[in-house]
């Protein structure tokens, strides 16, 4: 039995991922869409704990026992050094109670040190376990104010109906699947089968499916379990040592030096990196403004903004004023201290002879490359008539690539992973040019905007072919949902679906752009 508990929070209550709100989990944090967490711990004016029941992982915790393991939350999970470990069992006998805490009736936690000492004294079997590797974590008020969001549902049920969840998940479930049909299941059992089928398949699934690939089977292939060796009982180490590969082990491009007005373009694996965050990144144009011992600065150039930028223009002739309006565009998600946090410019030849502005970097030929200049030195080249205000990009915020000392050397790394790649600065005017025609950010022009600034992403590839690639963003990329005879091992194709993820990726950005840009969550 199940039933809605409306916003009464409490130990041994379940906490069901909502999909009413405006804003959901595709594009951050996909682990909390149609997600099933159990409720260890509430103190409302403290902390409440919780534990993900649905996302199963292919993972094999191997001690001289076998525990199979579960992504229990994003605090202390799976990437941490001091994981957090709850096992959950429903064991009878007296010692195994006496060590344990009642979560609800027939449903008791441990520690995972205390799972595995019950095991040794041969009061019970590793199989008895479910292992959940990090929790949910919410501050006083927190989970009250999010269920006044939509942001969740809470339900009452019985030991029984999650026990067998449980058992169900552990036998027959594949990881990639994210567990969504548990979700599903709690949401008919409360009678709200009707959000159910108006959900499923949608865009975040999609994403959370890519997330669970990404997460919950990355140490194993899909034909059996991973074990983990045992590591003296820390299972986070093995998976932080898993995750930090020694640059010289990564595979991708020869690296050269990542120089002041180098351009670079996002990669174009099917797979995009940029595909579970940092969306705006996806086929994304950036070009680098300063190199050092520990940050990279650069801009992305193919992405225009809601908000533009209004020009007073004199002519130079007739003396009349004007005002035109430049799109700004979307550079990152930071700022400079101590510079403007507007930086212009251009790609123009007759304003570099005319020594409009200067060069990103002295080293570069003067005839390659975008120059920056300041707005009095624009506005006074178009007043003088060298120019138009369409000569000039004027970009709000930059991004940046940190480099910590754990060798990690910031967007040099990400090139050699193959996540960028170096554009010829031979072809900085034709990437120019093309991105002219994008214009001010609207609900109108979305789908427009997004397509230039693919077609300038194509036009920077080094291999011409790219331009004959018909993979355009348009209307028809929005996706359906499962079609007939999918491939559920073809690696092109979302886990369990007829969409393809190059599809999921591009439609990713649109939805970026739409909620980050636009406002506009909804709009997609």
């Amino acid at each position: 039995w199940a039933y809605d508990s409306g916003g009464i929070i409490e130990e041994g209550a379940v906490i069901l991922g909502g999909v009413d709100q405006d804003f959901g989990f595709g594009l951050r944090q996909q682990y909390f869409h149609k997600v099933v967490i159990l409720v260890l711990e509430h103190e409302e004016t403290k902390f409440t704990k919780g534990i993900i029941l649905n996302r199963p992982t292919d993972i094999v915790f191997d001690d001289g026992n076998e525990w199979r393991v579960w992504f229990g939350g994003d605090v202390q999970g799976l990437d941490s050094l001091a994981p957090d470990i709850v096992c959950l069992h429903s064991l009878n006998d007296e010692s195994a109670r006496e060590v344990s805490t009642t979560v609800m009736k027939d449903i008791q936690s441990c520690s995972f040190v205390t799972a595995q000492e019950l095991v040794k004294k041969g009061v019970a079997k590793s199989s008895d376990f479910w292992v959940f590797c990090g929790y949910a974590g919410w501050g006083p008020g927190q989970l009250a104010s999010e269920l006044e969001r939509k942001s969740w549902y809470m339900l009452a049920t019985d030991s029984q109906t999650l026990l067998k969840e449980l058992a169900r998940q552990g036998l027959t479930v594949d990881p990639r699947d994210a567990g969504l049909d548990t979700w599903e299941k709690l949401m008919c059992m409360v009678g709200k089968s009707d959000r159910v089928a108006e959900t499923k398949n949608n865009f975040d699934d999609l994403m959370l499916k890519e997330w669970a690939r990404q997460l919950c089977t990355q140490y194993c292939d899909f034909e059996g379990r991973k074990k983990v060796p045992g590591l003296g009982g820390n299972i986070g180490a093995y998976f932080v040592a898993k995750s930090v590969m020694p640059l010289e082990d990564v595979v991708g491009v020869p690296v050269r030096d990542v120089e002041p007005g180098t351009l670079l373009r996002a990669s174009p694996a099917i797979r995009s990196p940029f595909l579970l965050s940092k969306q705006e990144l996806h086929k994304s144009l950036v070009l680098v403004l300063s190199d050092d011992d520990s940050l990279t600065v650069g801009v992305i150039l193919n992405q225009p903004a809601a908000k533009g930028l209004d020009l007073e223009i004199v002519d130079k002739i007739t003396r009349k004023r004007s005002v035109k309006t430049i799109p700004l565009r979307y550079g990152g998600e930071y700022a400079i201290k101590g510079l403007s946090p507007l930086l212009w410019l251009h790609c123009s030849d007759i304003l570099k002879k005319a020594k409009i502005g200067s060069p990103i970097n002295e080293k570069f030929s003067e005839s390659n490359g975008p120059w920056k200049c300041t707005s009095d030195e624009a506005t006074t080249a178009i007043g003088q008539g060298l120019a138009s205000y369409h000569d000039f990009m004027v970009i709000s915020g930059v991004s940046a690539w940190v480099k910590s000392e754990n060798q990690s050397l910031g967007l040099k790394e990400d090139i050699r992973k193959g996540h960028f790649q170096f554009v010829d600065a031979k072809k900085s005017n034709q990437i120019w040019k093309i991105l002219q025609k994008q214009e001010l950010l609207s609900d109108s022009n979305l789908m427009d905007n997004l397509k230039t600034g693919y077609d300038a992403w194509l036009a920077s590839s080094a291999d011409d072919a790219f331009m004959d690639n018909d993979d355009t963003v348009d209307e028809s990329q929005i996706m359906d949902g499962i079609g007939e005879g999918y491939d559920e091992e073809n690696e092109a194709l979302v886990f369990g679906s007829d969409v393809e993820v190059a599809k999921l990726s591009d439609n990713a950005l649109r939805s970026w752009v739409a909620t980050f840009l636009l406002g506009s969550p909804g709009l997609y």
